[in-house]
C-alpha cells in the first residue's frame, strides 16, 4: 500500500508544473465619465520554470466588468497573435503558429482593451480562464500543461470637475455682469 501511495505522489509531482506565469492588466487606476482609456494584458514570466524550447501557442480567458460603469471599445491583440475569438467564441482569443519561443523574455503583451467611463464609481476589470470546462481557455503551452488564468484592475470612476481657472473666471464674469447692472 505504501509503494502504490509513493508512486502515485511521484505521477503526480511528475504532471505538476512549477509555472509562475501571471496574467495582469496594466493601465491607469482613475478615469472620469467620458473620457477613453486602455488596459493593456500581460503575460509575466510566461516561460519561469517551463522547460527550454516550450512555446506558447495561444490563450483565451473571458472578460468581465460592469457594463453600466464602462463600455468596451475594442479588444486589439500584439501583433503576433491570430485572433481567434470568432472561432473559439472567447471574446479574448489568440493563436500564434509556430508558437513564441522561450527567449527569456520577462513579459508578454497579449492584448490591448479600449474602454469609455459611462458612470461614477469604483469597479473592476476581471479576466478569468477554466481550462478544465473550457478548451479554448487559458495559456495553451506545447509541452506544458495548459494553465487558467485570474487577473483583475480596480479603478475609480469619477465625475469631470471644470477646471479651477474656468470656475474662477466665470465667478469674476458674474461680479462684472452684477457690478453694471448696479451702474
Amino acid at each position: 500500500m505504501m509503494m502504490k501511495t509513493l508512486v502515485a505522489a511521484l505521477i503526480a509531482a511528475g504532471t505538476l508544473s512549477a509555472h509562475a506565469a501571471t496574467v495582469s492588466l496594466s493601465g491607469t487606476a482613475a478615469a472620469s465619465v467620458g473620457q477613453t482609456f486602455s488596459l493593456d494584458v500581460l503575460l509575466q514570466q510566461p516561460f519561469d520554470g517551463e522547460r527550454a524550447g516550450d512555446e506558447l501557442l495561444a490563450f483565451g480567458m473571458d472578460l468581465s466588468f460592469d457594463g453600466s460603469l464602462l463600455k468596451l471599445l475594442g479588444v486589439s491583440l500584439a501583433p503576433v497573435w491570430n485572433d481567434d475569438s470568432a472561432f473559439t467564441g472567447v471574446l479574448l482569443s489568440g493563436s500564434a503558429f509556430p508558437g513564441v519561443t522561450d527567449e527569456g523574455q520577462g513579459a508578454l503583451t497579449l492584448a490591448t482593451l479600449s474602454f469609455q467611463v459611462l458612470g461614477a464609481g469604483s469597479t473592476s476589470i476581471a479576466l478569468a480562464s477554466d481550462a478544465a470546462g473550457n478548451f479554448n481557455h487559458g495559456l495553451v503551452y506545447l509541452m506544458a500543461p495548459t494553465l487558467d488564468v485570474q487577473a483583475s484592475h480596480a479603478l475609480a470612476l469619477s465625475v469631470p470637475e471644470p477646471g479651477s481657472y474656468a470656475m474662477m473666471l466665470a465667478g469674476l464674469g458674474l461680479l462684472s455682469l452684477a457690478a453694471r447692472r448696479r451702474g
